[in-house]
């Protein structure tokens, strides 16, 4: 309720590592954590809550201490049947990059259930989350090492958070969601 232009329904938040996130396609669907710490609202309720136009705000804190934010003016996240297929633009912030652009139109991909554009590999396994992988990613907010390490592929990260870091590892993340009122 405290983050600008609120209020916000917080989806996702990693503040530590006392929940583990290399779950499966049932448990992303449904949710999983305690909603006063770390945990995943659930794809289901995702998509619900995304049905009318709506912005998503990405909140990242790095091991250093660094907060910035990363926003999108269109948000939505389609059924199950369509694999909770991601659409995100309207890109602002002030982050250096658009990480979340490689993941628009993508389905969500957990360890169980591949369903991203890699032909070598399944992104879900490799990076140890759940996301809406490409092939495949640009960010990893799910990724299940919750630790500070050098470009690790299975830790929080959002790549070019800092220009001269490809994936800088998140200390906190948090993703929140508001309808836009008409």
């Amino acid at each position: 309720m405290d983050t600008p232009d609120g209020p916000w329904t917080v989806i996702q938040n990693r503040q530590d590592g006392q929940v583990d996130f290399y779950r499966s396609w049932e448990d992303y669907k449904n949710g999983f954590g305690n909603i006063k710490g770390n945990f995943w609202l659930g794809n289901e309720a995702i998509h619900r809550l995304a049905l009318t136009a709506s912005v998503l705000r990405i909140e990242l804190v790095s091991w250093l201490g660094d907060a910035r934010y990363a926003q999108y003016s269109t948000f939505r996240v389609e059924n199950e049947t369509a694999n909770y297929r991601l659409t995100v633009s309207g890109f602002s912030g002030n982050v250096t990059e658009n990480s979340m652009a490689p993941h628009n139109g993508m389905s969500f991909s957990t360890f169980d259930r591949d369903n991203d554009e890699s032909g070598v590999h399944q992104c879900a396994t490799l990076c140890k989350g759940g996301w809406w992988y490409n092939s495949c990613y640009g960010t990893n907010l799910n990724g299940a090492e919750y630790k500070n390490d050098a470009d690790n592929v299975k830790q929080l990260v959002w790549k070019f958070f800092y220009p001269s870091r490809k994936y800088a590892g998140m200390r906190k993340t948090k993703m929140l969601v508001k309808r836009i009122q008409p």
